[in-house]
């Protein structure tokens, strides 16, 4: 699709801020309003916006996406979404882990290990492995 709009405005909506493309709302693929919840997530989308060149590459705007999947697919059913999140979780294996045997232990901490210092690291998130819930 061509980038058809010349000005990106945030305007105060219920319950949070919405982008709009020559003062008209931009809606999510589920043709909901585009609503984001706080003024630094509201000004990170319109900036992707901003920056969208001759044509909109939805790549390039990833915070917009997860902004669309949060409004589309979260907010409807937030109790299914938080399912789904759990049953994820049951199956995970970077933080539960084999309590036997040792090999197994050894060779689950040398490949999962390193994915969790990054994520603390990276994201301040202290997953801490396990071998029961």
């Amino acid at each position: 699709m061509r980038r058809f709009w010349k000005e990106v405005a945030l305007v105060a909506a219920d319950g949070g801020h919405d982008v709009h493309l020559d003062g008209k709302p931009v809606r999510t693929p589920g043709r909901a309003p585009l609503t984001l919840p706080n003024p630094a997530l509201a000004e990170a989308v319109a900036e992707e916006w901003r920056g969208v060149g001759e044509t909109i590459d939805p790549r390039a705007m990833p915070l917009t996406g997860l902004a669309n999947a949060a409004i589309d697919r979260i907010a409807p059913d937030p109790a299914a979404f938080a399912a789904g999140l759990a049953k994820y979780g049951e199956s995970d294996l970077l933080c539960y882990r084999a309590d036997h045997p040792l090999e197994l232990q050894l060779r689950q901490a040398a490949s999962w290990d390193p994915l969790l210092g990054w994520a603390r690291q990276r994201y301040g998130a202290a997953l801490i492995a396990t071998t029961g819930i």
